[in-house]
């Protein structure tokens, strides 16, 4: 499961956004930062993960 996280960053006057603790970008408002995340998480939940053989 991904963690998702939105704050607000008083310096750049922007939302933060965070996955899984890490900065991935800045958005003007919360919802286009929320709308954003999610497309991002969906994006990574779509892709297919290719496992190597032992």
């Amino acid at each position: 499961m991904y963690r998702k996280m939105i704050v607000y960053d008083r310096k750049s006057r922007d939302f933060a956004m965070y996955l899984n603790g890490e900065l991935v970008g800045y958005s003007a408002t919360y919802l286009q930062a929320e709308s954003t995340l999610n497309q991002l998480v969906y994006e990574l939940l779509a892709k297919p993960s290719f496992q190597k053989a032992a």
